[in-house]
C-alpha cells in the first residue's frame, strides 16, 4: 500500500467535517469504504489517526501529523489539476515573441499587454 492523495483528502474531510457520514457524502464514497480507507491507513502505518471514543472524533499525534502533511500538499495538487485542466482546454500556455523592429513598439506592446490579460 502507498499513501495516496485520496487518503490525504478523506482524512482532511473527516477532520474538517468532523463526521464519516459528511466526509463520506462530501468525497461521493460510503461510509464503509471511507472506514475502510481510514483502516487500511492505520493498519499499514501501525497507528490510529482518530480517537473514535469522542465526538466529534479527534486526530491522535499521529492524525495530526497526516493532517499537516495533507494540509500542505492538498493545495499544491489542487493547483497543477486547475493548471492541467486549463493547459488542456488551450487556456494557458507560452507565447514567445522577438522583436527586431522599434516602431512595432509603439503598436505592438498594447495589444501583447491586452493578450496578456486576457490569458
Amino acid at each position: 500500500m502507498f499513501l495516496e492523495i485520496r487518503h490525504l483528502r478523506t482524512l482532511a474531510a473527516v477532520y474538517e467535517l468532523e463526521s464519516l457520514a459528511a466526509a463520506a457524502e462530501r468525497l461521493h464514497l460510503t461510509q464503509s469504504a471511507l472506514s475502510h480507507q481510514i483502516k487500511a491507513i492505520e493498519t499499514y502505518y501501525k497507528v490510529s489517526l482518530f480517537t473514535r471514543k469522542t465526538r466529534p472524533m479527534q486526530l491522535t499525534p499521529a492524525g495530526k501529523r497526516l493532517l499537516a502533511l495533507a494540509q500542505e500538499v492538498l493545495p499544491a495538487v489542487d493547483k497543477v489539476e486547475r493548471d492541467m485542466r486549463r493547459q488542456a482546454a488551450g487556456s494557458t500556455g507560452r507565447l514567445h515573441i522577438a522583436l527586431e523592429c522599434h516602431s512595432c513598439f509603439a503598436w505592438l506592446l498594447p495589444v501583447l499587454e491586452s493578450f496578456r490579460q486576457d490569458w
